[in-house]
């Protein structure tokens, strides 16, 4: 266990002193090895198939020695069948995200019609995507006719894009993965092959695995984040949501991301507990 006090993310390690900075590209990581030969980068590459893209695409065209990839990267597929094959899901129809679909190609989702025969659509971000694909779930539904409807043509196509998943084959391996607070999905993780396992940061920096310095796949005491992840729980039926944990003093990954379920409510006004869930 680290010592009592000592940072426990990147943001604490900032506040500590520590040379981290937020880069929006993986180009940026190269820029800022390429300033610095004579300094060890590390580039925490952490997201799924649409932003593991260019680390791979990065790997591929080169890096040079004194940059690192810690690599988090994830398949989204494997979390949706997982929630799929378990206990009941608590949902009728599926959304699809555009943006992994653009990478992956729709076809990555047709498992949720196929095996699992519920209604599915891909969209996009914008306003007409997400009507159109939640329409297009509905009148599935009552209509009970399944198909995958593609209600993002203007970038998925059919095969994804071949370049991106060229680069993702060539520089990783897809392997099992811990999703914290789920456990072990097989099949559903990134991992450097062994062409380009001299710019993996684990291996470069072996202290970064010791056990002792890790709580992998543990919740915070007290933390909900997993049920609500699995979608057992609405986020203000937590026993921390609105009192332990707000967006000033989160506790579990829900609360800390933009795109976490916790911190949505709470933007959306829902603020504590006693709260009314919604219709």
């Amino acid at each position: 266990m680290l010592p009592k006090g000592s940072p426990r993310s990147l943001h604490q390690a900032h506040a500590a002193g520590a040379d981290i900075l937020p880069i929006a590209s993986p180009l940026e990581a190269l820029q800022i090895a390429q300033a610095s030969p004579h300094r060890e980068v590390v580039f925490f590459a952490a997201g799924f198939e649409t932003t593991i893209a260019p680390v791979a695409s990065l790997l591929v065209e080169g890096i040079p020695e004194n940059l690192s990839i810690l690599l988090s990267g994830r398949l989204t597929w494997p979390a949706v069948s997982l929630l799929l094959s378990g206990e009941a899901p608590g949902f009728n129809a599926l959304v699809a995200p555009g943006h992994v679909a653009t990478v992956m190609g729709p076809e990555e989702w047709s498992f949720i019609v196929e095996q699992h025969h519920i209604p599915a659509a891909v969209a996009g971000f914008t306003t007409e995507s997400l009507l159109a694909a939640t329409y297009s779930v509905i009148r599935q539904y009552l209509d009970n006719r399944l198909f995958l409807d593609n209600c993002y043509p203007e970038l998925v196509r059919p095969g994804g894009n071949p370049s991106a998943r060229a680069h993702l084959n060539q520089a990783l391996n897809v392997v099992d993965a811990n999703w914290r607070g789920i456990g072990i999905i097989p099949n559903s993780g990134y991992a450097l092959n062994r062409d380009y396992v001299h710019s993996d940061a684990r291996k470069r920096f072996p202290d970064y695995d010791v056990p002792e310095r890790m709580r992998a796949g543990m919740m915070p005491p007290g933390c909900d984040c997993s049920e609500v992840v699995l979608g057992r729980k609405y986020p203000n039926q937590c026993r921390l949501y609105g009192e332990a944990c707000t967006p000033r003093s989160p506790i579990g990954p829900c609360m800390v991301s933009d795109e976490g379920a916790c911190r949505i409510w709470w933007s959306g006004g829902i603020r504590n507990r006693k709260m009314s869930l919604p219709d």
